[in-house]
């Protein structure tokens, strides 16, 4: 099979043919009214968006998930790298459509059965009577893990991937674990309202079996805060549950992006929520981290990354 280059390899003001996974197609609008295309392109690796000018979504004459050639000229706008693509056309017949889709590094059963195990061992081991929550917790993962194991935790910026939404919670439980150890929380709550914060997300977003998510009518009506809240509702009145336990467990989905102005229904108001809200921001910004560290060489500094507000470094090695 021949090898083409990633897409961080791309050289700069410079058009490059490579294979790529054309993901999703947005049709958009210039100032002047004109069409143009938005294309999310993905290698496996790197997912990025290109801009085909010109072309309204039905000039396209290629499909929507599927693997196609595609030149790339990769420049720089405004402090970021930006992609724009001209020629296109299908893929060769011997590249597969599964090495172009970018997944989750863990495999998604083995993260769906440690976040239970963690939530079963760490509860008993502080109280074994405290179940409630877990119990609460498993309803609702095993009612929704066929979705659960392949879902997106989002459209783009972070863990937009193939169990990404699996993945940030698992890492986030990982953390919450470690803080509860640190500071005197209601351990129950803190997990469960980890393992739920973003559950949500199942009705936010669409997300098909290459992992790639786009925004539901009920996601841009209500918002996965609001849903997950319901979820909680529904799962809770179907057995008996303590009824403050699971109004604090709705707050901490309510009020986990920690503002108003960030999304949040409310603002934390419980020491819990207050953590699981930086435990998600720690959590989806080390996610941006990662993914543009693999793309610099040490001593380099990166672009403008804008879910982070700033650059990134790659330290040098020693």
């Amino acid at each position: 099979m021949t090898m083409y280059k990633k897409i961080k390899e791309l050289p700069e003001n410079q058009k490059t043919t490579t294979v790529v996974l054309l993901a999703m197609i947005d049709e958009k609008e210039t100032r002047a009214g004109k069409p143009y295309c938005e294309l999310t392109l993905s290698d496996g690796e790197t997912q990025i968006q290109a801009k085909l000018w010109n072309n309204a979504k039905a000039d396209v004459k290629v499909e929507e998930k599927s693997l196609i050639t595609a030149e790339l000229y990769p420049k720089e706008y405004q402090g970021a790298l930006s992609y724009e693509l001209f020629r296109y056309g299908p893929a060769p017949e011997d590249c597969q459509i599964t090495d172009y889709v970018i997944k989750a590094p863990y495999k998604s059963e083995d993260m769906y059965q440690e976040i239970l195990n963690l939530l079963r061992k760490e509860i008993a081991v502080s109280d074994p009577e405290k179940l409630d929550l877990i119990d609460l917790v498993k309803n609702i993962y095993e009612e929704n893990k066929e979705n659960l194991l392949y879902w997106s935790a989002a459209k783009s910026v972070h863990h937009n991937c193939y169990s990404g939404l699996l993945y940030h919670t698992f890492r986030m439980v990982r953390s919450a674990v470690m803080l509860s150890r640190v500071y005197p929380v209601d351990r129950e709550l803190l997990l469960a309202g980890t393992a739920l914060h973003d559950i949500g997300k199942l009705s936010e977003l669409e997300t098909d079996n290459l992992g790639v998510a786009d925004y539901s009518v009920d996601g841009n009506l209500f918002g996965h805060s609001l849903i997950g809240c319901e979820m909680v509702t529904k799962a809770a009145s179907k057995n008996i549950y303590d009824e403050e336990k699971v109004r604090l467990l709705k707050h901490m989905i309510a009020s986990h992006h920690g503002t108003l102005e960030f999304g949040a229904i409310t603002k934390p108001s419980i020491p819990e929520a207050m953590l699981l809200h930086e435990i998600d921001m720690i959590d989806a910004q080390m996610y941006q981290y990662e993914q543009t560290l693999e793309k610099l060489e040490p001593g380099e500094m990166s672009d403008r990354i804008f879910g982070l507000g700033g650059f990134v470094y790659k330290k040098l090695d020693r």
